[in-house]
């Protein structure tokens, strides 16, 4: 399991210190973006990363690729701003939208150029997702192990067995994890039948101070 952190912050200000410190340790980064609507909560908007990077307020680290966490209702407009942070040379590696909101994955893939996902909230069913995308087209799926929309809700360990479901429907790309994860329950996820690709880690990091480099030491172990 291949561990990145998860940053949902509240302010550019908040989202330009994270980003300056853990790119300082890991090669991808994963940003939440949230809209109050999907979600309750608001978090910082991705117009507010490209005034962060136009001016060169923050240099992201070219090695460094970013995924997307898109808890929006619309999308489109957010795909359409992360393009232009790529056209700003930002590594864009995965945009993971809301799987309720069926898009139309094939299409936005030909339209964009960076890979893009599901975002599996828990009263979603792999089921129904089954029903309505062709799995094999798809390059990530992202099971969310807590009730999304803030950090340090708690954490859902029935939410695993999407991922033995997901695999045993075939599905052989990627599989990430969001929610909850820390020294508490990383001993529930190594007991799943079937563990995640990428298990996505929020405040466990974003809040350990002093114990960052330990706690990122001890994630390290499991890769």
């Amino acid at each position: 399991m291949k561990t990145i952190p998860t940053l949902l912050t509240l302010d550019r200000f908040e989202l330009s210190d994270q980003l300056e410190l853990f790119q300082q340790y890991f090669d991808r980064i994963q940003i939440d973006v949230a809209d109050g609507v999907l979600v309750e909560n608001v978090t910082t908007q991705i117009d507010e990363l490209l005034e962060l990077i136009s001016p060169n307020y923050i240099d992201l680290d070219p090695k460094t690729s970013y995924d997307f966490h898109l808890m929006v209702k619309n999308y489109k407009g957010e795909l359409a701003k992360i393009a232009k942070l790529k056209d700003q040379q930002v590594n864009v590696n995965t945009v993971l939208i809301n799987a309720s909101l069926f898009p139309k994955i094939d299409a936005l893939s030909k339209e964009y150029n960076f890979s893009i996902g599901l975002d599996v909230f828990p009263d979603v069913q792999i089921d129904d997702i089954a029903l309505h995308y062709d799995l094999k087209a798809i390059k990530s799926i992202q099971i969310m192990t807590v009730e999304p929309g803030f950090q340090g809700s708690p954490f859902l360990p029935n939410m695993l067995t999407k991922i033995q479901q997901l695999r045993e429907k075939g599905y052989k790309q990627e599989i990430l994890i969001d929610g909850g994860v820390n020294d508490t329950t990383i001993p529930k996820i190594n007991a799943a039948k079937n563990q995640p690709d990428i298990i996505c880690v929020g405040s466990y990091l974003t809040k350990a101070g002093d114990d960052l480099k330990m706690r990122i030491d001890e994630l390290r172990k499991l890769e």
